[in-house]
């Protein structure tokens, strides 16, 4: 397995870069993902979706549908690909340390 490299500490992750254990991911985890991912640095914006994201993902074992992060980040859909703007949900699990999601 790949793994993501984090100062002293590394990070086992699949070969599309998301973390296979969620209970690996750190704020630091994200930052690195972030640089990896040419979204740093992140923005306050950018923490209140993957905090919200993350929450999420820790209450229902699956990641919320774009629509449902639009409505409780109160970020705007044209907003939230420009700051994930690489395959935006895709984008945001990844850098929240949660699987790849599917459909």
């Amino acid at each position: 397995m790949p793994e993501l490299q984090i100062g002293e500490n590394s990070v086992e992750v699949d070969d599309m870069g998301f973390i296979i254990n969620p209970d690996d991911w750190s704020e630091e985890v994200a930052a690195t993902i972030a640089m990896n991912s040419s979204l740093y640095p992140l923005t306050e914006e950018h923490w209140r979706v993957i905090l919200y994201i993350r929450n999420y993902y820790e209450t229902y074992s699956v990641a919320p549908m774009l629509q449902l992060i639009v409505k409780r980040t109160r970020i705007n859909e044209k907003k939230l690909f420009k700051l994930f703007p690489t395959s935006c949900r895709e984008c945001m699990c990844k850098v929240a340390g949660l699987p790849q999601p599917t459909g």
